[in-house]
């Protein structure tokens, strides 16, 4: 017989000592997972289990279907952004399930989660039986719409991003506001600027008097005032929903192109996006959405980068997984992990850091325990040449934010020789350091990277191919091909669209 058991890594391990008695000597075991299952949690479980196997989502669903995902919630739920993502949930795991009983068509199975891209009910519905165990965050018992309606009311920040993607005004007052001026108009910055300051050209002051205007509800109208602010930080910008205001939000990482999510198109019907180049245009022109180049935006050209005679530091830059679309899985960063301890070892003469997103430790992203997986998991492979950075910004849930200091990153940029990633915009910003980049990608679905790795820029798909890039960064042949893809960049950074 074959035991399912599902769970997400807000489940505690040790949990499964009580679960043992469920397996038969001959009985198979398979452990199905949101997450990626690091060597040492397997072996953890390989000891109190026989003949495991371990799968995550991932290996069940192809790019197409998790595409699908996405466009059939949008079809059924174009209003309320979290009807939206429960229903697109609901979807991937109806699809996971369908593609799992095609593997297996008989096995008793055991639900033990109900968070972190689980649906509960659509497993119990086809017999899956609950198992409690003990958890790093326990969810209370309640449906999954009115549970995360409950979490993103607990949580301050999240409440007002579900808030005003459903294009209501949040009630929460704006803690800094910056003024400028562009052609005679002024210019309102709603937000911390971290992740925008250095691509706008204008000169933005903090004002103290703009910032009580705007908290006690007095605004501009559009002839005399534009109100700009990022996507990470809109949450703030509460400006009404009327067309007598111009309001704008601002790309602030990079979109990949490719993306299949909607979470864009629930917007106030006054916001219009701006990018900052062409490339981060293409994500709003293929979901028909209005967007326009910043008007006055820095062009940040990419200089050539300084190779170095021998790899002795790399810097790993993870980006984050959630369920804003069914194309990302929160397997997909762990086998990032997974891969450069492989590489550590493969590699003893070089010290690798890896960056962790920090924003993965919300409840509703990769999972409050999610730096310490990592952590323990690197302690466990005694690695001394593989490191956490230590130079992350620390966030919790009581001061949450999506918004952190470049700082921190620059930290990091200052020993590396050599930075990998999937989709992050760090690598950008390591090359703007003069640091020569690589982005990585191990799922099976699409290179969310494709609008910089397009021109060129070194991509690759396996840990042979990391190892490649290593050893090639050295070389004459591969300097040479280097500029080629840095004049791509800067052609890109020149284009108006």
């Amino acid at each position: 017989m074959l035991n399912v058991y599902l769970f997400t890594q807000h489940l505690k391990l040790e949990s499964f000592n009580n679960f043992t008695k469920l397996s038969k000597k001959d009985d198979s075991n398979l452990f199905l997972t949101t997450h990626y299952l690091f060597d040492n949690e397997r072996e953890f479980l390989e000891k109190l289990f026989p003949n495991c196997i371990f799968r995550d989502f991932a290996d069940y669903l192809t790019d197409s279907e998790m595409a699908d995902c996405d466009e059939k919630a949008y079809d059924i739920e174009k209003v309320d952004y979290s009807k939206h993502l429960i229903i697109m949930k609901k979807l991937k795991n109806e699809k996971v399930l369908a593609n799992l009983k095609k593997e297996f068509p008989k096995f008793k199975g055991y639900i033990l989660s109900d968070d972190l891209g689980l649906d509960e009910n659509v497993w119990k519905k086809d017999g899956f039986k609950r198992l409690n165990g003990k958890y790093y965050y326990p969810f209370e018992k309640v449906s999954l719409s009115r549970k995360i309606k409950r979490l993103l009311g607990k949580i301050k920040l999240f409440r007002e991003i579900y808030l005003s993607l459903k294009g209501k005004t949040a009630p929460q007052r704006a803690q800094e506001v910056y003024v400028s001026e562009y052609n005679g108009k002024k210019i309102i910055f709603v937000g911390k600027m971290h992740r925008i300051g250095y691509r706008l050209n204008l000169e933005f002051k903090k004002s103290d008097e703009e910032l009580e205007k705007f908290n006690n509800g007095i605004f501009y109208p559009k002839e005399e005032c534009q109100y700009i602010t990022t996507w990470h930080e809109h949450h703030s910008c509460n400006v009404p929903d009327d067309d007598r205001y111009d309001v704008r939000w601002i790309q602030d990482g990079y979109l990949p192109p490719n993306y299949s999510q909607h979470d864009y198109n629930f917007i106030p019907s006054n916001v219009q996006y701006y990018a900052w180049d062409v490339l981060g245009e293409q994500l709003f022109h293929n979901k028909k959405l209005p967007v326009s180049l910043i008007p006055y935006r820095k062009k940040l050209y990419m200089p050539l980068p300084k190779f170095p005679k021998e790899v002795k530091n790399v810097l790993v830059v993870a980006s984050g997984s959630g369920d804003w679309t069914a194309l990302k899985n929160r397997s997909d960063d762990d086998m990032l992990v997974d891969a450069f301890v492989k590489i550590a070892k493969r590699y003893p003469d070089i010290n690798f850091v890896y960056r962790c997103h920090p924003t993965w430790v919300h409840p509703l992203n990769v999972g409050v325990n999610a730096i310490n997986r990592v952590a323990e998991y690197f302690a466990s492979q005694n690695l001394p040449n593989l490191v956490l950075s230590a130079s992350m910004p620390s966030t919790n849930l009581e001061n949450f934010q999506l918004s952190f200091s470049r700082s921190s990153l620059d930290e990091d940029l200052k020993n590396a020789d050599l930075v990998f990633g999937e989709h992050s915009i760090s690598m950008i910003d390591a090359a703007f350091k003069e640091l020569p980049f690589c982005s990585v990608n191990l799922t099976k679905r699409r290179n969310f990277y494709c609008g910089i790795t397009d021109m060129g820029f070194l991509y690759c798909d396996s840990i042979d191919g990391i190892a490649n890039v290593i050893e090639s960064i050295t070389t004459p042949q591969l300097q040479e091909e280097y500029p080629k893809w840095v004049d791509k960049y800067n052609e890109m950074t020149d284009e108006e669209g």
